[in-house]
């Protein structure tokens, strides 16, 4: 009975780290199945990726091949789901702002939907029911109202400010 190796692929990061990869873990970036769909006679020269830091492409890697190893264990398996959401939950505790937003930015380029779809939901679980104020801070936008402007606005829709939590940075 024999083995077959499994394929490896370098994934080269805009910071000049290379990966070397399962094959099976590289298709579930989207991007990098593309271009092997595309480029079916490419070479096993690295897989250059302009908009991913080696900090998000590691973080990515581990969330494919622990997804890839629970679809393995069957999508019946409560304690696989389980497993899956706990992981998705810390994935997400131990980013920052600032970084939870860069590896968004860098899974949607690699275009792999269900972790974009769960970093998604960790943005507006901490953005929900926050101030204005506090959505700008966290996505960096500017307030481009006078204070005048403001003010009309926030009289007009009283509404919409009521009952917002109070600010935690």
């Amino acid at each position: 009975m024999s083995t077959t190796v499994p394929r490896k692929i370098t994934l080269r990061t805009a910071d000049n780290h290379e990966f070397e990869v399962d094959e099976a873990v590289a298709m579930e970036l989207g991007t990098v199945k593309t271009f092997f769909d595309e480029n079916p006679d490419a070479t096993d020269e690295p897989i250059p990726l302009p908009n991913v830091s080696s900090k998000c492409l590691s973080t990515i890697i581990e969330y494919c091949k622990l997804h890839l190893s629970l679809r393995a264990r069957g999508n019946d398996s409560s304690s696989a789901e389980e497993e899956g959401k706990v992981y998705d939950e810390e994935m997400i505790k131990t980013h920052d702002n600032e970084s939870l937003i860069e590896l968004i930015l860098a899974v949607n380029y690699l275009n792999i939907k269900d972790m974009l779809d769960t970093l998604n939901q960790g943005v507006a679980d901490r953005i929900k029911n926050k101030s204005v104020e506090h959505v700008r801070r966290f996505f960096g936008i500017e307030n481009d109202y006078t204070p005048e402007e403001e003010a009309e606005i926030r009289a007009q829709y009283e509404w919409a400010f009521e009952g917002v939590d109070p600010d935690d940075d």
